[in-house]
């Protein structure tokens, strides 16, 4: 059913139902037997694969959005296998298979949605794990590998490590994913623009989306201590983002005389007051993005081209060198030590903190009360707020030895559209806006992120691409400003690299 948003449009509808209900009475009354009752209610649940009509002021409700797939789909009891990663971490929970339900938002959503796209498909889905963490990826890649290699039809589709899946299209062991039927990647449940980055010479070998609850927990944005904003007189954040004016020069000038040295020390360190805190490593990483500077764009013709050595990249480097490390209002820790911001975002001695969404499960014990932001933008004219999910959530291909095409299609499909209509709003809708944020803001707010998720393929294939992705990183680690001379020691091998894939795409089949 459409939402009703207020009590006095709820009173508007309510009478409106029961004048539809009374209609074919005062009609039939006044003898006009050529008039048929069509006021009745719009259905609650609509078939998955019927067209909803949208109204121009109502948008379709997620869980009513139908998918493509015809409703006579039958796989005779198939089993489909799925390749996955073991690790559950506190910020990686087990989006591909869970054992029961227990009584927990999430894992149940998960459980029915598995439970529920077995029966509409009539497949039995199993599940192998195997570790496949960062530290375990030549263990994940060699399962791969050995079964491909072997011409093992072992798994049907594998959902992997983002940064390290993508080794393994070049050696010619997935399926172009252009060539599956009943897959939809740009369906709302995939992210289209991950397609399209990810698709040369006609091909397709990745695809993520809802399916990857990693995907939504792992989006780099921007914390704030309510309190602390309060305190320092900061303003209306919120109405600064929806305004387009939340820039890396803006959250400058919020911060301007956050510092205190609290334990009177006389030295910068964790103990102290801070406008902004941030670990470096990782979260370099969504820089890039939130300014908007490609790494690899596509010419004319479709044909990715390294375009990182801009002069948009060398005033970045600049303008963040200065706003890290050249501001004493900013903490900056390495990577290894990021527990320290957490912890000071939580014992209130910062007013921003940068780190993923997941955080949040970490700080609903907090006292204070606090708000999520986007990324800033390089400046006001950027038309958009961007960003990106750190490397570890996971993308979806196909084995080459596949036996069982069709099926795989139909169930990716599904899973994406159920993970869409239900799993997504049990973590992100519910979880997050309701039992987790502290206020209703925080869910437009969480639009606007989603929203602006961005991918690159040059970010993607970094693993194909001599690291290419960590350059902006590598230099915020080592605090330095010389982006030229960095990029051009390394520019031959990255262009060779590059080259190298391409044709290795135009190989495939």
């Amino acid at each position: 059913m459409k939402k009703i948003k207020n009590f006095k449009a709820a009173r508007i509808f309510v009478l409106f139902i029961a004048f539809c209900f009374m209609l074919p009475l005062l009609l039939s009354c006044g003898g006009d037997d050529n008039n048929t009752d069509t006021g009745g209610a719009e259905a609650e649940t609509l078939p998955q694969n019927e067209n909803i009509q949208e109204n121009a002021d109502e948008p379709v409700l997620r869980e009513n959005v139908p998918d493509n797939l015809p409703v006579d789909l039958d796989f005779g009891g198939a089993q489909i296998r799925i390749l996955h990663r073991t690790e559950n971490w506190a910020f990686w929970h087990d989006e591909i298979w869970v054992e029961e339900e227990i009584g927990e938002i999430v894992n149940d959503a998960i459980f029915r949605r598995n439970r529920g796209v077995e029966q509409r498909l009539n497949v039995e889905i199993s599940s192998t794990a195997v570790p496949g963490d960062w530290s375990n990826m030549n263990n994940f890649l060699r399962t791969v590998r050995t079964s491909v290699g072997a011409g093992s039809d072992d798994y049907d589709f594998i959902a992997g490590h983002a940064w390290y899946m993508p080794l393994l299209a070049p050696e010619g062991l997935m399926y172009n994913l252009k060539n599956v039927p009943h897959l939809d990647p740009e369906a709302a449940w995939w992210s289209a623009d991950c397609a399209e980055q990810m698709t040369i010479d006609g091909k397709l070998y990745y695809i993520t989306g809802d399916y990857s609850q990693s995907l939504l927990r792992g989006m780099n944005v921007t914390f704030f201590n309510k309190q602390l904003a309060q305190d320092f007189d900061i303003g209306n954040l919120y109405r600064i983002v929806l305004d387009g004016g939340f820039t890396i020069d803006k959250l400058g000038e919020l911060i301007i005389g956050t510092y205190n040295d609290l334990n009177g020390d006389g030295v910068s360190n964790n103990e102290d007051m801070f406008g902004y805190a941030t670990p470096t490593g990782n979260a370099m990483n969504a820089w890039v993005a939130a300014f908007d500077q490609p790494i690899v764009r596509k010419d004319s013709g479709g044909v990715p081209q390294l375009v990182l050595n801009s002069p948009l990249m060398i005033q970045m480097v600049e303008t963040m060198y200065d706003f890290l490390y050249e501001n004493n209002n900013v903490f900056v820790t390495p990577e290894s030590s990021q527990g320290q911001v957490f912890d000071m975002f939580a014992a209130n001695r910062t007013v921003f903190m940068a780190s993923i969404l997941n955080a949040n499960d970490s700080l609903r014990a907090m006292e204070s009360d606090y708000g999520i932001l986007p990324m800033p933008k390089r400046n006001s004219e950027q038309p958009g707020y961007y960003t990106v999910a750190t490397d570890w959530h996971s993308m979806f291909c196909i084995p080459v030895t596949n036996t069982k095409i069709e099926a795989a299609g139909a169930v990716m499909e599904a899973m994406a559209a159920e993970s869409y209509r239900r799993v997504t709003p049990a973590y992100y809708e519910v979880a997050l806006k309701q039992k987790y944020s502290r206020d209703e803001e925080t869910s437009q707010m969480l639009d606007i992120i989603r929203d602006g998720l961005r991918f690159d393929f040059g970010t993607v294939n970094t693993a194909n691409l001599d690291g290419v992705n960590a350059v902006f990183r590598q230099l915020m680690d080592t605090r330095s400003r010389d982006f030229v001379s960095l990029y051009e020691r390394s520019e031959a091998g990255y262009q060779q690299a590059l080259d190298t894939l391409i044709e290795s795409y135009r190989e495939l089949p």
